[in-house]
């Protein structure tokens, strides 16, 4: 299945993992899972620090590497700012998130990645409150500027997911701040961010 999605694609998704998570000074290993849903999550493998997206997310994105720094950014975010370490979490296994397909993107050509199979082992999903998916999407944004993306993609990525046939019920979507309200309320941060960094060149001319 794996197959099914392009070299070029899957080379931008870890390219935009590596820049993102050096932005956000973050350690964690990039994951490939089963479904057909769109979804992405941080969580504990095998006790090591994961970003992990379905099948399903990256082919929705396509080869939109600013569309997938977004997507780093904000599940960067949560480990960054500790929101998987808080303690408001809950075990689940790994069949109930999909069927492990890789790391590293080793199937796309990329160099020092692997494949993963066999892995076994139990995964920590978040269960993050509307402050910490706050959180999550202001900080985001910011690794996203910092690694160079444009952050408006982060606003063309919800609307493509909440544009799908039931998006509402997209899992990525699912939690709070409901997806328009976050569409919203990114719109409004990317804005606030800009005003900043113009204010900040204005203090130097």
């Amino acid at each position: 299945m794996l197959l099914s999605v392009g070299k070029r694609t899957l080379q931008k998704l870890f390219v935009a993992h590596v820049r993102i998570t050096r932005a956000a000074n973050v350690q964690a290993e990039l994951l490939l899972v089963d479904g057909d849903e769109p979804n992405a999550f941080a969580a504990l493998v095998s006790g090591r620090r994961a970003i992990a997206i379905n099948l399903g997310m990256v082919k929705l994105v396509g080869d939109k590497d600013d569309e997938f720094a977004a997507l780093l950014g904000h599940e960067t975010a949560h480990w960054a700012k500790g929101h998987v370490d808080s303690g408001r979490s809950r075990s689940s296994t790994i069949q109930g998130l999909g069927t492990l397909v890789g790391v590293g993107l080793g199937m796309a050509g990329v160099h020092g990645a692997g494949l993963i199979s066999g892995l076994g082992a139990d995964v920590i999903e978040s269960s993050f409150s509307r402050d910490d998916e706050r959180e999550g999407d202001a900080w985001g944004i910011d690794y996203m500027m910092a690694a160079g993306y444009d952050p408006w993609a982060a606003v063309r990525l919800h609307e493509k997911m909440l544009a799908q046939p039931g998006g509402v019920g997209i899992p990525f979507l699912s939690s709070h701040p409901s997806g328009q309200e976050r569409i919203e309320n990114l719109k409004q941060l990317i804005e606030a961010k800009k005003l900043q960094i113009e204010a900040g060149r204005a203090l130097w001319d």
